[in-house]
């Protein structure tokens, strides 16, 4: 993804943490937990390198991003797989709250 596409500056990190999603994409159901690197961040999102190929339009839930109180809600924009390794780089958009 090239600079130009983002709406906002974005601020290297390097920063492991944890999100989750729902089975079915539906939130009664079960929540799935899984860890992430946070790579970099932006006022409107941020970049995670993830072990599950997820498909745009994934919603996640992020706990813990500083600046944010409780649970971030977001959607996946873009996925890239990493070169060599069972890895894949997300961006993923804050949803309004």
């Amino acid at each position: 993804m090239s600079a130009e596409q983002r709406r906002f500056p974005r601020t290297s990190l390097n920063e492991e943490s944890i999100y989750f999603l729902h089975t079915n994409n539906e939130e009664n159901n079960e929540r799935i937990y899984s860890p992430a690197t946070i790579v970099d961040v932006s006022e409107g999102g941020l970049g995670m390198q993830v072990g599950i190929p997820h498909e745009i339009d994934d919603q996640l839930w992020l706990e813990g991003i500083e600046g944010f109180t409780g649970v971030q809600a977001a959607r996946v924009k873009w996925v890239q797989d990493i070169a060599d390794k069972e890895m894949f780089y997300i961006g993923v958009e804050f949803e309004e709250a």
